[in-house]
């Protein structure tokens, strides 16, 4: 006798879709397609030729420490851009391990383009500028904290615009068992998906080392991994009050000048700390109630709590007392269940980026 046992539905893996198709409410929900990928593109869906054609859909899946997307875009034209602004504002620090299922799509990383095929494996670091382009796809892209891959930053470096053809043993390896994951994520639990996501990633790197060593660095990539460096140091910083241009300049052992130039795409130093200042304190209204806005924002580095308020207020579009009302178990949008959901994903990509 075989004795089996459902899963409860709290054990299951959070999850959620959003499912675009011709109808009045296309745009509205093209325009919430777009909302959902923010932090991680500038998403552009072009008006379809032939609304009849027209159909998107995006499910998430939150597994602990990653992500896992399932995206089916046909119908028109999709294109995703991650710039220097977008990187900086974001502060997401994570790898993209994708297989293409069907159709295609046109990617610039810096002054080269790739054509990524069905059947391909390809791995996109998002810490870096990229810009991609599909008038139909269909993939699986699993989304982890890069250590988990990688000990050594020149590897994980080395991994931005790398795609292993359909004709290989690894892109048919990591293809199939990404495929297999996702056929299982609805029998996966909350307590099993961290050790899966490990076995993942452990898979993965081993399958892709030898490319990974055989790839040359460009001198970019060098003065990349200083921002990031630098970056690391700012988030795990953010407290501090004396954190400002010359006190990394002090510990990275760089003139002004220097670190000016590398933050330049990204609006500059002083702005980019602003940013990170204001996103923590953001964090901190919403998970620790027992601080004061002006408690919060001293914490923060603003010595101005009119300051902060007005900067907050035009960084969010909210009052720091409004983000006070939120709850931390929540999404952090308000409005319809749709846009509560594209909010999920946004807090989701935010715990999987500080791991």
């Amino acid at each position: 006798m075989n004795v089996t046992s459902a899963m409860r539905t709290e054990e299951k893996l959070p999850s959620n879709a959003i499912v675009v198709e011709p109808g009045p409410e296309c745009r509205r929900g093209s325009q919430l397609f777009a909302e959902t990928l923010e932090p991680i593109f500038g998403a552009t869906v072009h008006t379809p030729e032939r609304l009849c054609d027209f159909r998107t859909r995006l499910s998430s899946y939150f597994m602990g420490p990653a992500l896992f997307f399932a995206a089916d875009m046909t119908g028109t034209t999709y294109t995703f851009s991650r710039d220097p602004g977008r990187i900086a504002r974001s502060g997401l620090d994570l790898i993209f391990v994708q297989v293409t299922l069907e159709g295609s799509d046109l990617r610039t990383i810096g002054n080269e383009a790739v054509l990524v095929e069905a059947g391909d494996v390809s791995f996109f670091d998002l810490s870096r500028p990229l810009h991609a382009e599909t008038p139909h796809c269909r993939n699986l892209t699993l989304v982890l904290p890069r250590h988990l891959l990688f000990s050594r930053e020149a590897q994980n470096d080395a991994l931005h615009g790398l795609v292993l053809k359909r004709s290989t043993s690894p892109a048919r390896l990591i293809g199939n068992h990404l495929r297999t994951l996702f056929e299982d994520l609805a029998d996966i639990s909350q307590a099993e998906a961290p050790a899966i996501v490990t076995a993942t990633a452990n898979l993965v790197a081993t399958l892709i080392a030898p490319q990974v060593a055989a790839r040359s660095q460009p001198s970019p990539t060098v003065r990349g991994a200083v921002i990031m460096q630098v970056r690391r140091y700012i988030e795990q910083n953010i407290v501090r009050p004396d954190l400002d241009p010359d006190h990394l300049c002090k510990v990275f052992g760089l003139s002004r000048a220097s670190l000016y130039r590398l933050f330049e795409p990204f609006g500059g130093v002083t702005d980019h700390i602003r940013t990170r200042r204001l996103r923590a304190a953001f964090d901190m209204l919403v998970d620790d109630g027992t601080r004061t806005v002006g408690e919060v924002a001293y914490a923060c580095g603003f010595a101005d709590i009119s300051a902060f308020s007005r900067a907050f207020r035009q960084q969010f579009a909210m009052s720091p007392s409004e983000v006070r009302g939120l709850d931390a178990r929540k999404p952090l949008a308000r409005g319809s269940a749709e846009r509560q959901a594209a909010a999920t994903v946004h807090d989701w990509l935010r715990i999987v980026g500080s791991l």
